[in-house]
């Protein structure tokens, strides 16, 4: 008698999280995911496969979102998994599992996804697709995890310590020596001229661009203690007015990095710059602090 068709292999997936909202020129303040699930025991190939994941925004350039690579994504599932995840690029999410049960059923999920819009990112739900090396089988079509829409906060004033205040121009608020304060410092800090790639030039660089052109920053903080809220701000010039880019939190070993674009006025001729700062606000044991000026030269 003839073989038998080989049944197709099926899975689903769902969202691991909320819906995020993640307005221009941002960072998602919740995190998210996607769960994967057999349909039934066996359905996952013994020997383990991958899901490379990509995102981008309903319209316009893909780069306008992507992951927040500030914390890691985290894996959940059964030990016969030996599952893991990792970042694989700006929009890209690399899960890999190294085996299956396959008297088991077996389902995963990996969380902690939050995602950064640029000032300039297409409005709408932000598109996942993905493909499955290893697996004949596939999920359906994966869930949005976010839409990108909404402008860019502009920070208010206010006098209570765990607030961020305005940053001014004139005078700069400086930390005070008591109650002690956390030294915020700038370091490895990279910018490069158009879309993200190669950081090849340091801060207080001069880079040959012209009015109109984006330059993208790639900037690290480095604190004196973890676990705290960082905010990421950028002017035009040297004189202009300071406004939010980001707010993170320093990780475990006391960093935050920070990618950002910034779209240069046209009117822009000969020597300018853009400056950067980060700014850590007030709590009960310590007063708030600015970090030193970056600025990138353009010319």
């Amino acid at each position: 008698p003839a073989a038998a068709a080989l049944t197709a292999r099926a899975a689903t997936s769902s969202l691991a999280g909320p819906a995020l909202t993640v307005a221009r020129g941002t960072t998602s303040a919740q995190s998210s995911g996607w769960n994967f699930s057999e349909a039934y025991p066996g359905e996952f190939p013994l020997d383990g496969f991958s899901i490379v994941i990509a995102i981008r925004p309903y319209s316009g350039d893909p780069s306008g979102i992507s992951f927040d690579q500030t914390s890691a994504p985290v894996f959940s599932g059964p030990s016969s998994l030996g599952g893991s995840a990792s970042f694989a690029g700006p929009r890209t999410l690399r899960i890999d599992l190294e085996s299956t049960n396959p008297l088991q059923f077996e389902s995963f999920s990996v969380t902690g996804l939050r995602l950064r819009a640029s000032e300039d990112c297409g409005l709408g739900p932000v598109i996942a697709s993905y493909t499955n090396p290893g697996f004949d089988g596939n999920f359906g079509p994966l869930p949005a995890i976010a839409t990108a829409g909404g402008t860019s906060p502009t920070p208010t004033p206010s006098p209570a310590p765990s607030r961020t205040p305005t940053p001014t121009t004139s005078p700069t608020p400086q930390p005070t020596a008591t109650p002690p304060h956390v030294v915020v410092t700038t370091a490895a800090a990279r910018v490069a001229a158009g879309r993200p790639g190669a950081y090849t030039t340091p801060f207080r660089t001069s880079i040959a661009v012209t009015g109109g052109s984006r330059v993208t920053v790639r900037a690290t903080v480095r604190p004196a203690d973890a676990g705290r809220s960082v905010s990421l701000y950028r002017r035009s010039g040297t004189s202009g007015t300071w406004r939010i880019v980001t707010t993170v939190r320093i990780d475990a070993a006391g960093t935050a990095t920070v990618v950002t674009r910034a779209t240069l006025p046209a009117t822009w001729r000969g020597a300018r710059q853009v400056q950067y700062r980060w700014f850590l606000a007030a709590t009960e044991s310590a007063t708030a602090a600015w970090s030193d000026i970056a600025r990138v030269a353009v010319r």
